[in-house]
This record gives structure tokens, C-alpha cells and sequence, in this order.
């Protein structure tokens, strides 16, 4: 049944079905449990009577009674001697029970409790219930069964039925008549609600009648100022959906928004013309075949297992396009920012650092020629001469170093895996440290710093350029020297501890010291470019380096595939490099 009408008459039927079954049932159960109580207490008293006429006399005196008076009781008398053995039966020709030693209820009469047990029997339909107690004789004990059968309880049973069968019947057909007249009246103002309901829905004016019962009119009057309300909201987010449309369509980034079966819900200009698409109208058609782009397919096969992805894409016409993507509920949304520009700046700057460091190396050369040639002016005193154009040479070796720092960091920014790709060879990590930080102990100002060096494995194979990875780690051990002598200058304590661990999947190479440490502002940007190191000495700041080394480090450790991290910077100040393990295929 569909309709309101049906449903109701069918729930007040149920209703009654269930309210007379359950009548039924706890009547039933009732007089159930009032008939088994009553015969369980007739046959406690018919017990204790019989113990106390029995308990003076012997078992064959006993028995002799019981047998003489056995057509006085209306139960069934058992027997047992105190083995479980059968004794004597009041009516042999029913069902015989021989032996009852492994009985619970027999084994508890032994102990001296009185047990009551009724057992329902499903092909006659009657209760029997037995109730065993034990009697002290003169001769021994024994324990005497009483065992009746409850006819009584079927019968009232099948009256109980007949009765509510009847009542049944009779609330029925007056639930059906009453029910059907309500709902009738209840359901005429609901029909009329429900043709003005689909005049809304196809758009046509509708007249709410506000007459009937209150709780219709209340009805009636609510949807009333509801259809006011949906038709005042239509209208505002039809105009907040052409603004947000005119809004999105100014948007420089591309916009694209596809539904769960593929197809573009919308796609913006600036995704038409970023892609350079056909100018037309794509809304409707599946985004594989708008698209036509494989890294952009690639993005939305991403999407489809996972929440959010971007690729980078280039095109035809050497655009630098980032393509977000995130899965919505109803679909996916692509974000596509043209990149060209920044990318050809971020071009430019390499361009122009890598041309400034080249054009300082003539001017820097001349002061070197320059310098070694007034060494030699004998029109100086010798040892003054000697003093400053060693501070000239110093300098320019400073600045040479510097040209070359920059220059080889703006190749490693452009091209970071090219050339060391090319010089990549099994390096074994333990022993490359082992040279390095014996390289590192000789020079003079690591004199008075004490070294802890532990490297746990006897090898460890990684697949590197060794030049390039001998820079990187030296110039994380150079920082540590030089900032523990900044420190301690002359004196002792200063230490630089090196260890080399197994990683699991990387290989971590941990390098600490006791020296000045990093400040708070530095710890963001300490691996950028120029981000140079200050200490405290003697009251006043002094800064160290040129502040390229990390930035180097940090180049050639992500292009070996690894990472360095500050994992303290306060002291002792410790950077971790890992870097991954040679894959077992390659280790042979």
C-alpha cells in the first residue's frame, strides 16, 4: 500500500494484531505460571505428608503403604533407593525411568534440597512436572518422586485462544470502519495541499485554501510563506550564480569543474585560452576529450584515488602551467596557474648570476697580477710591502672562491642532476667520511677541538657523485669547525662529534658541535642563498662566510635523492644528511 490511506488502516490493523496477540500471550503466560505454581505447591505439601506417615516405618513397610493407599493420590509416586535405583512405581505402566544417579535433580534431593522440575511436551502438549525430595526411613533413606501431568493449562490455553480469536475479529472490522471514516476526513485537505504543490513545481500560480481542520490550515499557511520564501531565494542565488560566474570568468588562474561521470560542468577563459583550446562551448562534453592534454589526463586519473594532485605541464607554445586539482563531492576541481613569467624570471636571475660571478673573475685576476707585481717594487719598505699586498692576494682569493661558490650554484639550481648524473658511481659513504673528517683534523685551526667519530658500518654503498657529495658534506663539517674556533678561539673544550648510521632505507650521516650556535631568525632561511652566520666576539658582531655552503649542501644532497635537516640548533648545533641506500639490485 502506496498511499497515506492504505498505510494508516494497515498500521491500525497491525496495531490491533499486536495489541490482542499480546493480550493473548501474557494471559496465556499468566495462567500458565498460576497453574504450574499451584501444582508445584499441592505436591510440596503432598511431600511433606507422605514423610510424615512414612519416616517411622522400614522400605517394605513403606512401599506396603504407599501401595495400599496408592489410589488416594492422583499423582504418579516413585522410588529410589540413595544409588538411584527404581524401588517402587505407583503406575508402572506409564514410561519407565530404571536408574537416576546421574540425575542433577536426584543428585540435589540427596543432598537435602527439595527440587521441582516440569518438562513441556510438544506432541501432547502438557507439562509434567516432577518434584523429588528425600525421606529418612528407619532402615535408610531414599528419595520419593511425585511426578503430575498439567492437562489444565492446554485447556485454558484453547479457551484463551477462542476468546481473543473472537475479540480479534470484532475490533478489527470496528477499526477498519473508524479508521477509514478519519483518515478519510483527514486526507480530503491534504489532496487539495497536494495539487497546489505541483502547480508550484510547474511554475504556475497557486491559491493555498487556509479552511479545515487547524492542523491542515496550519499546514497549508506554512507552505504558503514557504513557496514565498523559495521563490525570494531563487531568484538571489540565480543572481549570486551569474555574478560568481562573472567573477570566475575575470579570474586570471583557469577554472575547471568536472561532475563524478567525467563531463565539464564549467570551464572558464582563462583555462580556454591557458590550454589553448578552440574558443567554444564545452559544458556537457567529456573532459578526456576536451582536455587532450596526457599530463592533465594524468591529474584526473590521480584525482580518482586521491584527494588532492598537481602536475606541471608545458605546452606547444612553451607555457609553464600548474595544474592543482582537488576531488569535491559532486566531482573535481582543477585549478590551471600560468607560471611562464615567473618562470622566466626566476631564468633570468640564474642567467644573470651566473654572468656576474663570470664577468668578477677579470677584474679580481688583474688586483691578483696587479698585487704580485708591487711585491716585488723595491720602492716600499720590504716588510710593509709584503704585509698588505698579502692582504691583497688574501682578498682576492676570497673573492675567486666566492665567483666560483656562485657559479656552481647556479649550475647545480639549473641543471641539478645533469652533470651528476653523468659521475655517479658506487660510493662507499663509511669510508668517504673516514677521509673527510681525517682531511678536516689536519688542518691548523681544528687543533685543541676533539673529535668523536663513530661510523657503525664497515660500508655503505650509496649510488653518487663523490666529488659532489665530498663537497657537501665538507662544507657542513667547515661550518663546524669554524664556528667552534669563532668560539673558543685558542683555548679548549670545543667539540665536533661525526656518525654515520643505518636508517633503515637511508644511510644518516649526523654532525654536531659545541660552537656559537644559530639564532632564532636564521633557522627559516639557513639553507638560502647569502644567509650568513654572526657571532659575538669581544662586544661587538662579526659575520662569518659568504653564506653559500648550505645552500651548495642542500643542492647536491636533494639531487642525490636525500635531505639535510637542522635537527638542533641549539647546543650542540646538529645537522642530519640521509641519503638513500643502493637498491639491492645494484649492490652486487
Amino acid at each position: 500500500m502506496r498511499s497515506i490511506k492504505g498505510r494508516i488502516i494497515l498500521f491500525t490493523i497491525l496495531l490491533v494484531l499486536i495489541s490482542v496477540g499480546s493480550s493473548w500471550y501474557l494471559a496465556s503466560k499468566t495462567c500458565e505460571d498460576l497453574l504450574l505454581r499451584r501444582s508445584i505447591d499441592d505436591q510440596g505439601k503432598l511431600a511433606n505428608s507422605l514423610e510424615e506417615a512414612l519416616k517411622e516405618l522400614k522400605r517394605p513397610e513403606a512401599i506396603s503403604f504407599l501401595s495400599k493407599n496408592k489410589g488416594l493420590i492422583e499423582d504418579r509416586i516413585l522410588l529410589y533407593d540413595t544409588t538411584g535405583r527404581a524401588m517402587w512405581d505407583s503406575k508402572p505402566d506409564e514410561a519407565k525411568i530404571e536408574y537416576l544417579f546421574g540425575n542433577l535433580e536426584f543428585q540435589e534431593a540427596l543432598r537435602g534440597t527439595e527440587v521441582t522440575k516440569y518438562i513441556y511436551n510438544e506432541n501432547s502438549g502438557y507439562y509434567t512436572v516432577n518434584f523429588f525430595k528425600k525421606i529418612a526411613l528407619q532402615d535408610g533413606d531414599i528419595v520419593i518422586t511425585l511426578s503430575r501431568t498439567l492437562g489444565e493449562i492446554s485447556a485454558v490455553r484453547q479457551k484463551l485462544s477462542l476468546y481473543f480469536f473472537m475479540l480479534m475479529l470484532f475490533v478489527l472490522c470496528l477499526a477498519t470502519f473508524f479508521g477509514h471514516l478519519i483518515v478519510r476526513r483527514i486526507l480530503h485537505p491534504l489532496g487539495e495541499l497536494s495539487s497546489v504543490a505541483e502547480n508550484l513545481a510547474l511554475g504556475k500560480p497557486a491559491r493555498f485554501s487556509l479552511v479545515g481542520p487547524p492542523e491542515i490550515s496550519n499546514l497549508a499557511r506554512s507552505l504558503k510563506e514557504m513557496a514565498e520564501n523559495l521563490q525570494h531565494a531563487l531568484e538571489n542565488l540565480s543572481q549570486q550564480r551569474n555574478d560568481l560566474k562573472q567573477l570566475i570568468d575575470l579570474l586570471p588562474a583557469g577554472v575547471i569543474l568536472i561532475d563524478n561521470e567525467g563531463r565539464v560542468r564549467y570551464i572558464n577563459e582563462s583555462a580556454i585560452n591557458s590550454l589553448d583550446m578552440p574558443q567554444g562551448d564545452y559544458t556537457g562534453k567529456p573532459f578526456i576529450g576536451v582536455a587532450g592534454i596526457s599530463k592533465l589526463m594524468e591529474l584526473y586519473d590521480t584525482l580518482r584515488i586521491s584527494p588532492e594532485a598537481s602536475v606541471e605541464i608545458t605546452t606547444s607554445k612553451n607555457k609553464y602551467l600548474n595544474c592543482k586539482g582537488r576531488r569535491i563531492s559532486k566531482g573535481f576541481l582543477l585549478l590551471i596557474t600560468d607560471m611562464t613569467e615567473q618562470r622566466q624570471l626566476e631564468l633570468a636571475r640564474r642567467n644573470f648570476m651566473a654572468d656576474a660571478s663570470h664577468e668578477f673573475q677579470t677584474p679580481l685576476t688583474v688586483i691578483r697580477a696587479s698585487a704580485e707585481i708591487i711585491m716585488d717594487n723595491p720602492e716600499l719598505p720590504q716588510e710593509e710591502e709584503r704585509e698588505l699586498l698579502k692582504k691583497i692576494v688574501n682578498q682576492q682569493e676570497r673573492l675567486s672562491k666566492l665567483v666560483d661558490d656562485l657559479l656552481y650554484l647556479a649550475k647545480l639550481e639549473a641543471q641539478p642532476n645533469k652533470s651528476m648524473m653523468q659521475k655517479r658511481q658506487i660510493v662507499d659513504l663509511a669510508q668517504l667520511l673516514r677521509e673527510i673528517v681525517d682531511e678536516y683534523r689536519d688542518y691548523p685551526q681544528a687543533r685543541k677541538i676533539s673529535w668523536n667519530v663513530v661510523i657503525e658500518p664497515e660500508s655503505a654503498n650509496v649510488l653518487a657523485s663523490p666529488e659532489e657529495l665530498k663537497k657537501a658534506i665538507g662544507n657542513v663539517i667547515d661550518n663546524a669547525l669554524k664556528f667552534t674556533r669563532q668560539k673558543y678561539e685558542d683555548e679548549d673544550g670545543g667539540f665536533i662529534s661525526v656518525s654515520l648510521i643505518d636508517g633503515h632505507t637511508h644511510w644518516r650521516i649526523q654532525i654536531s658541535d659545541n660552537g656559537v650556535g644559530i639564532s632564532e631568525d636564521m633557522t627559516e632561511g639557513i639553507y638560502e642563498r647569502f644567509q650568513r652566520g654572526s657571532v659575538s666576539l669581544k662586544g661587538r658582531r662579526k659575520t662569518i662566510g659568504y653564506g653559500l655552503g648550505l645552500a651548495i649542501t642542500k643542492n647536491i644532497i636533494e639531487a642525490h635523492g636525500g635531505l639535510i635537516e637542522l635537527t638542533s640548533k641549539a647546543e650542540p648545533t646538529t645537522f642530519t644528511i640521509s641519503l638513500p641506500k643502493l637498491p639491492e639490485k645494484n649492490r652486487d
